[in-house]
């Protein structure tokens, strides 16, 4: 009775088992990495004896012939297959009895490793490799596959005996392994390190196929894009015939020939145009007579019938295909009656009812009756009579053989990943690929719409496609994971004695790292932080200087103090791009940078540039040259500033380090297939030159050659560090070859998107005009400044212009002014006291007497935060401190008079 419940019980348990781990198993099928049952059923073998064996080969019989992808195999290997897996746990007995001194010590690290290998690595790759031969002569699989489907099987058995074998050797006295103490650890630790590394394998196997799955998703995209673009080619040809007949009275056939063969194409793949006139009975043989003239050889009206195509019966009226284009492959559809046809009478009824498009089912086509794969497009033709009523004319049809149009469109994008079918009208109409086969690991349906129908495009995954779940990185993983999983069992009760106290190490360590990891990124903060903050107060003072400067030049007439400005204007030209400098890199570090996207032409762009540095080349006397090709007048759409800023910093540095020869630059714009344009741009020089351990350390922030570069030529170091970071958000990146004493040569390359010639309106717009210094003259400007030389400054440069300027300290003087007066625009400050900025300019924009005042903001530095909030409020304008009275011209003048009119 005993070994009956053995058996009842090695039964259940096996069967159960197998389905669990069958939940894991490959997509390809036959084997899975999580397969416990071949160590459970080993250690029970190894303390019942042969009775579990009978249970266990009934459950493998019932479970391989109930195993889908081993149907097809014939029984006796599917027998053998069960009779093998029970052969190997008494092999496995074997080796352990013949080579292992028993019972096994399992504290002594030798005993234990021969055990473990015996049991698991060793027998476990013995029977997959007679398991891979059976395999290799029952299926066809790839020489790949079976490698792959069979080293799982090895890792997934290897991995059952050698964690799960162990616990059942651990819980009940046995002859195999000697007891111990600390059986509870080892069976705890089997048992976590087998969860948690089944765990880890099934997440990054799941998060592999997820992105397969959407990868194949992804290779469809294109196929069902170029298909809409197809039908959408279709409709324009229909809607291109109906405006021929609505603009002329009569259409012969040479006219329409000629108007078909201009507008078809052969990337649309369609078979036939075709205009069918409303013939009446009486209208019958002059429309016959009509065809014998012009030689058609079928020159009567035809139907078609279960007995092939007859002369058609007398009715009241027809729609018989007149003019068919081209005219040679199709001819034998001339005269045929569409208004009987028993296939397309319905959608052409359709049609002429809706006066819309209407679609055929499948059918086989006059011209072809060899295949059912034809689809026709019906489109009704009203002309308006002289007083005004819409009188129906005939159709115009579009013929195309789907297989032909699906194939074409597969070949260009899809061949090689998946098959497809087609279906619409409630999947009345099915194509299917000659290819097609739906027993597929990825399987993905698209609704779509077929003129009057909705239908589906279902795709099917390839055999070559599904190839790309190999993923042998996945299955080392594994078993790496297994190797340490046996290092923790075979040392588990050397871990025990001293377990507490390197948790406690670990948990300090970690603690440790956690603190100088916060540690830093405040530092990082920091760092930011004080460099965006004294950034920020080089500017109010440098404004000063600069905005006096530029009022001085103008109103002085001594030439000595002129020099003397024009210097003072060259050194705050200096900080000021160190400053702007510093904070660009702030806000790239916290990533705060962000890029305009305005449509703009980098030749203009360029040349702009070169024309600023001309005279300073000149005063080294090297020569500053372009050569553009002229793909590089295209436009694209991007950040033009940034982009400048770019070119400024790559020829200020070329200059700067060139004394001898001169500085070129060469330009480029290649079109990608991705309605994206490659920029290039190169910028040459023979200069110093850059030694190759320096050249890796170019790019980084406050970074030069060497520190005697520093003291000879100055400079913060920022500039390229700067370049390569706007290069990186414009999609690009910048490339550097320099040889010492003979110059070095910069190579950027940005991926911009394409963009359109901006109108001479547009770009018009984008210029300062001098016109509108008139409409500038007498607007009347509210300045809220809380800084008095700020206030001074803002006020002389505005009077300078001709404009009005009123004054607040602060954004509540500004509110107790507007009660009273209504300025023609306002220059915000942020950071004020007594009310900042922003409330104030919250206050305005709520009053609607004062809304439509245009605020412009005057600060010394705007964060995204700021621009964020300034958008909500309606505000777009921003004047940065430092400013010259251009700035300001380009403020007044867009919300000029000349503008409101």
């Amino acid at each position: 009775m005993k070994q009956i419940l053995l058996v009842i019980f090695s039964f259940c348990l096996h069967f159960v088992l197998v389905k669990f781990g069958s939940l894991f198993t490959l997509p390809f099928g036959y084997a899975s990495i999580v397969w416990p049952v071949t160590g459970v059923i080993l250690g029970m073998y190894f303390l019942f004896g042969r009775w579990i064996l009978i249970g266990a080969l009934l459950s493998s019989l019932l479970a391989f012939y109930q195993d889908s992808h081993l149907a097809f195999l014939p029984n006796y290997l599917t027998a053998s297959l069960a009779v093998i897996n029970i052969i190997q746990l008494v092999f496995t007995k074997y080796l352990i009895v013949r080579l292992c001194k028993l019972p096994i010590n399992i504290n002594k690290p030798y005993n234990t490793i021969k055990f473990l290998i015996l049991t698991g690595p060793f027998s476990s790759f013995i029977f997959s490799v007679i398991f891979f031969v059976i395999l290799w002569f029952g299926t066809a699989l790839e020489l790949e596959v079976l490698m792959y489907i069979c080293t799982v099987k090895w890792v997934g058995e290897f991995f059952g005996i050698v964690f799960l074998t162990p616990i059942f050797l651990f819980l009940y006295k046995n002859d195999f392994v000697r007891r111990t103490r600390r059986g509870k650890a080892a069976i705890i630790t089997s048992v976590f390190s087998f969860i948690l590394i089944t765990s880890l394998y099934l997440v990054v196997s799941n998060i592999d196929y997820k992105e397969k799955q959407l990868n194949f998703i992804n290779t469809t995209e294109p196929f069902i894009e170029q298909f809409n673009i197809t039908q959408t080619k279709i409709k324009h040809h229909i809607k291109s015939l109906d405006g021929l007949f609505q603009a002329s009275s009569y259409i012969g056939r040479s006219e329409f020939e000629l108007f078909t063969n201009k507008i078809n194409s052969d990337d649309t793949k369609i078979r036939a145009l075709a205009w069918l006139p409303h013939i009446t009975h009486e209208q019958r043989d002059e429309f016959e007579q009509s065809l014998k003239n012009e030689g058609v050889t079928n020159a009567q009206i035809s139907q078609l019938t279960n007995l092939g195509m007859i002369t058609a019966l007398k009715q009241p009226y027809y729609l018989p295909v007149f003019y068919i284009e081209p005219m040679q492959e199709n001819q034998s559809a001339i005269g045929l009656d569409v208004s009987t046809h028993p296939v397309v009478s319905e959608s052409v009824m359709k049609a002429i009812h809706n006066k819309n498009y209407a679609i055929s089912p499948l059918l086989s086509l006059a011209q072809q009756q060899d295949k059912l794969s034809g689809i026709i497009v019906y489109y009704p033709i009203y002309i308006k009579n002289e007083i005004g009523i819409e009188q129906f004319t005939g159709l115009v049809e579009v013929i195309f053989e789907i297989d032909v149009l699906l194939s074409d469109i597969y070949k260009q994008l899809g061949e090689g990943n998946f098959t497809y079918q087609l279906s619409y009208d409630d999947n009345n109409n099915l194509f299917k690929q000659e290819s097609h086969h739906e027993d597929s690991i990825f399987t993905y349906s698209f609704d779509i719409t077929m003129f009057d129908k909705n239908g589906s495009l279902t795709f099917d995954s390839t055999t070559e496609f599904e190839y790309k779940l190999i993923n042998w990185a996945h299955l080392s993983i594994m078993v790496v994971g297994l190797i340490i999983g046996v290092i923790c069992v075979m040392f588990v009760f050397f871990i025990v004695s001293f377990n507490s106290n390197l948790t406690r190490k670990v948990t300090e360590s970690t603690a440790e790292l956690l603190k100088k990891n916060d540690e830093l990124e405040a530092a990082n903060q920091a760092k930011n932080l004080f460099l965006a903050n004294i950034s920020h107060e080089y500017r109010t003072p440098l404004n000063a200087i600069m905005g006096f400067t530029e009022i001085a030049k103008r109103e002085t007439t001594d030439e000595v103090a002129k020099q003397y400005l024009a210097k003072i204007d060259n050194a705050s030209d200096i900080l000021l791009n160190i400053v702007n400098d510093v904070l660009d890199l702030t806000k790239m570090q916290a990533g705060e940078m962000a890029l305009e996207s305005i449509a703009f032409q980098p030749s203009a762009v360029t040349t702009s540039v070169v024309e600023m540095f001309n005279s300073k080349a000149k005063e080294k006397s090297i020569s500053l040259t372009c050569d553009f090709a002229p793909s590089y007048d295209l436009w694209v759409q991007g950040d033009e500033l940034r982009f400048k800023q770019i070119i400024i910093n790559l020829l200020n540095n070329a200059i700067k380090f060139t004394d001898n020869g001169g500085v070129s630059i060469w330009g480029e714009c290649i079109d990608n297939v991705d309605r994206t344009r490659t920029l290039l741009l190169k910028v040459i020089d023979t200069g110093i030159g850059i030694k190759p351990e320096d050249q890796e350390r170019l790019f980084s922030s406050f970074a030069q050659a060497e520190s005697a570069t520093t003291r000879k030529y100055g400079g913060t170091g920022l500039g390229l560090s700067i370049v390569k970071q706007l290069c990186g958000l414009m999609g690009g990146d910048i490339q550097l070859t320099s040889d010492v004493a003979k110059g070095s040569e910069f190579t950027v390359k940005l991926n911009l998107p394409k963009s359109v010639p901006l109108s001479k309106e547009s770009r018009a717009g984008q210029q300062l005009g001098s016109s509108k210094t008139g409409a500038i003259k007498d607007m009347n400007v509210l300045v809220v400044e809380d800084n008095k030389i700020n206030q001074t400054i803002v006020q002389k440069q505005l009077v300078s212009l001709g404009a009005r300027c009123d004054l607040a300290d602060d954004g509540q003087q500004a509110l107790n002014y507007l009660k009273h007066n209504t300025p023609d625009l306002i220059l915000m400050d942020i950071q004020m006291p007594v009310m900042d900025g922003f409330t104030a300019s919250t206050k305005i924009k709520q009053d609607l007497r004062l809304q439509h005042i245009p605020i412009v903001i005057l600060s010394a530095s705007v964060g995204k935060e700021d621009r964020d909030k300034a958008s909500s409020l309606g505000i777009v304008d921003f004047i940065y401190k430092p400013f010259k009275q251009a700035d300001l011209f380009k403020a007044l003048s867009k919300y000029s008079t000349i503008d409101k009119i």
